[in-house]
């Protein structure tokens, strides 16, 4: 053996000694200390709550997550702050509603310019929060309006910054590209050593509906003979022109196809998480959703165009075996806005006092939880403006268009929103509207940010596809 390899050898152990050192440097400190080194929060794109088996659904669409969630607290009443992705998402990375963050629009009216605003520097960032911390934080967005350019890379070392729509299987393989960037050809031993905070955003769900084979051989079996009755691979463009009026019929074609595509994010998110140890005993995990998506419940498809139960519940699971309660659930309405401060608190950090959700940490660990607790909902110009606003079991939708429709909902009793109350209740819609309107007008308004010029024709053909070109 040259001396030459018996120094790379001898340097290779070393290495090894030296990491196994500081791995376990690393959890004494967190043990003492009481914060997870590992921070992950991993976000689907349109997966509402109630097609998650960890939720109650009838078929397992979620085996990997049912595990964690067995391990994990799970919020039953989570609400995203909006129907779709950029102001939800804006709010999951910001702690604060769409009004007070500013990206509430998306749509490109001109093609010259994205309406759509970026993330405004002057906030701060869930991902700036733990850099300033000293985490080492990583970002890989599978979503167009996620991009680097929107201000979504604020905080991160590493970012995969065009966002491009793709399935999971190339989010994983880009997740373990940018933890090889950040940590050099041993990452897979290295990147544990420090602080982390990592944050995946999934797609799958979203349209285009892949079909999921072997899903469909099982809970629609009629694919196998009739295929082209199913609507797989179709953009929401395409969809509304072949179900301009869905129906129940339109639902039983589409729905096995959504429950195929949160069935095989399912599949591969466990590949990786277990690839990557992300189910661990002391890795803090966060797993959410932007929004969700209608399936014919109201006369419509895809999202973004009210505030109903199938666009606005998401599911909200917590994973922290050495810091939390296995196996809990909390049944008090929650809002996509507090996790952040959540996150912020469990990591024992400072929540920024402009952040307007507020922590979960003392209710996952047994603190008294305010059922009546009240959570809100924008969807804004040029959607249609309306507001909405769940406590306790009662949910009020408010229209601020010129027709000002107001709806009121029951929840205990109709949890589809089948039956609106409001004619019935109207000392009740009086004192509902008042304390929405007075969330409404305490909101900070955003810093004002320029838009951004759209030169990539590639994406304004895809973004057409999808609905998001007027």
């Amino acid at each position: 053996m040259s001396l030459l390899n018996r120094r790379a050898i001898t340097c290779a152990v070393l290495g090894a000694l030296v990491s196994t050192s500081a791995a376990a440097a690393t959890a004494k400190e967190q043990k003492r200390d009481g914060a997870p080194s590992i921070v992950v929060l991993v976000s689907v794109d349109t997966l509402r709550a109630d097609v998650v088996s960890f939720d109650g659904y009838a078929r397992p669409t979620t085996p990997f997550m049912d595990h964690l969630a067995a391990d994990g607290v799970v919020f039953t009443n989570a609400y995203s702050t909006s129907s779709w992705t950029p102001p939800a998402m804006g709010s999951l990375l910001t702690g604060l509603y769409p009004t007070s963050h500013g990206v509430t629009t998306g749509n490109i009216q001109h093609l010259d310019r994205i309406v759509q605003p970026p993330l405004p520097n002057a906030l701060t960032t869930l991902a700036e929060i733990f850099q300033k911390a000293g985490y080492t934080t990583i970002g890989v967005p599978a979503n167009r309006h996620l991009m680097a350019s929107l201000g979504f890379g604020q905080g991160f070392d590493f970012y995969f910054g065009q966002a491009s729509f793709r399935p999971a299987p190339g989010v994983n393989r880009e997740v373990k590209r940018q933890l090889e960037k950040a940590f050099g050809p041993l990452w897979r031993i290295r990147w544990k050593q420090g602080k982390v905070f990592l944050w995946i955003h999934y797609f799958d769900p979203h349209d285009p509906y892949r079909p999921n084979r072997s899903w469909l051989a099982r809970y629609a079996p009629a694919y196998r003979t009739d295929p082209a009755a199913f609507p797989a691979n179709m953009v929401m463009r395409d969809l509304h022109e072949r179900f301009p009026h869905p129906d129940a019929a339109a639902a039983a074609r589409i729905r096995p196809l959504y429950e195929g595509e949160v069935a095989f994010w399912d599949r591969q998110f466990g590949i990786l998480a277990r690839e990557l140890g992300l189910d661990a005993h002391n890795v803090l995990l966060a797993f959410t959703a932007d929004h969700g998506e209608e399936i014919a419940e109201h006369g419509n498809l895809g999202h973004s165009q009210s505030l109903h139960e199938e666009l606005v519940r998401i599911p909200l699971l917590v994973h922290w075996p050495a810091g939390l309660p296995r196996g809990k659930r909390i049944t008090a309405p929650v809002s996509l806005v507090d996790v952040y401060p959540t996150l912020v608190r469990l990591a024992g950090l400072k929540v920024p006092a402009a952040v307007q959700g507020r922590s979960l940490a003392a209710d996952m660990r047994g603190q008294q939880v305010d059922p009546e607790r009240p959570v809100y909902m924008e969807l804004l110009p040029p959607k249609p403006h309306l507001l909405a606003m769940r406590t306790g079991s009662w949910k009020l939708i408010r229209s601020l268009d010129p027709d000002h429709a107001v709806s009121l909902y029951d929840l205990s009793s109709d949890p589809g929103e089948h039956n609106d109350v409001a004619a019935t209740h109207g000392a009740l819609v009086r004192s509902l509207q008042r304390r929405l309107a007075d969330w409404y007008k305490s909101l900070s308004p955003a810093p004002k940010q320029a838009a951004v010029p759209l030169t990539d024709k590639k994406l304004e053909k895809q973004l057409r596809s999808l609905g998001y070109i007027n």
